[in-house]
């Protein structure tokens, strides 16, 4: 196999470097959950901050070899979600001075920039239209979309298991993994928060999408509009929608956290399997 340029390779490198941080972080997370030490809660959230850094430095090095966004690929765009992932966390823990999603949403960050380490990364220039303002903003504002409903998903999760625990009987504030957990009511209005952030971004970037595959595709490619990929996409758009319309006016907080969750599996397939192996236009190998 061919050796990646020395450029490329020192951005892949440093993308090794933020995994690393991410790995050792999710540890110390896990730690902090089990026995909330501060020593471990502050290693934690260093290390995390450390990966963050790196994860960005090492898409900015691709940026500078690609001459083009650095997430034009599926390498580049799930290292942007797993940024986006591990910046939402952080923001959300610094708000609140609450460490009980890092456990949760850590691992995810690590799987994703694994992921994108793992797959093979596209060499070729990037084609003339895979470049300009509207089809940055477009990754952009999904790959921020995606992050939003992700963390909505392990705040609707975290509800249902705190839900669980005291519909059990048992107390959140007696010690024990549980007792870490935020209140329903901060993890409610958190949910429909990401949610909201969610939506809107996802809601920008299909519009700008159609905006630029309209420029882009419609000479050559009449039918366009009926590529799985943005009917998947649609859909899913529709269906969060309702989720959100229904939670402002006052649908049961389980319902939501439910919905929320089946929501971001649709997403992952949408985002991974139709991509790949359904969509003949909107493709990670260009």
């Amino acid at each position: 196999m061919a050796l990646l340029p020395s450029s490329l390779a020192s951005a892949t490198a440093l993308g090794y470097v933020a995994l690393v941080c991410y790995a050792i972080s999710t540890g110390f997370y896990g730690a902090y959950l089990r026995k909330p030490r501060p020593i471990f809660g502050r290693a934690a959230t260093g290390l995390a901050a450390a990966g963050a850094t790196l994860n960005l430095v090492a898409l900015y090095a691709r940026s500078a070899v690609l001459h083009s966004v650095p997430y034009r690929d599926l390498v580049g765009s799930m290292a942007l979600l797993g940024f986006f992932l591990a910046v939402i966390s952080l923001l959300l823990e610094i708000r609140h001075r609450d460490r009980s999603l890092g456990p949760y949403l850590m691992p995810v960050v690590f799987l994703f920039l694994l992921v994108a380490l793992r797959v093979p990364a596209a060499k070729s220039p990037p084609a003339p239209e895979l470049k300009g303002v509207i089809f940055a903003l477009h990754v952009t504002l999904n790959m921020l979309a995606y992050a939003a409903l992700a963390v909505a998903c392990a705040l609707s999760a975290l509800y249902l298991v705190a839900g669980h625990a005291l519909k059990g009987g048992k107390s959140l504030t007696t010690g024990g993994a549980a007792s870490r957990l935020p209140s329903l009511r901060y993890l409610e209005r958190a949910n429909r928060t990401s949610l909201g952030v969610g939506v809107l971004a996802s809601t920008c970037g299909f519009l700008l999408g159609v905006s630029w595959a309209w420029r882009v595709w419609r000479p050559d490619h009449p039918s366009w509009a009926f590529d799985p990929k943005i009917i998947s996409v649609a859909l899913i758009l529709a269906f969060y929608w309702a989720v959100l319309v229904r939670a402002h006016r006052g649908a049961a907080p389980s319902t939501t956290a439910r919905l929320s969750v089946l929501g971001f599996g649709l997403v992952i397939v949408s985002y991974t399997a139709i991509n790949l192996f359904v969509s003949r236009l909107h493709t990670f190998y260009r």
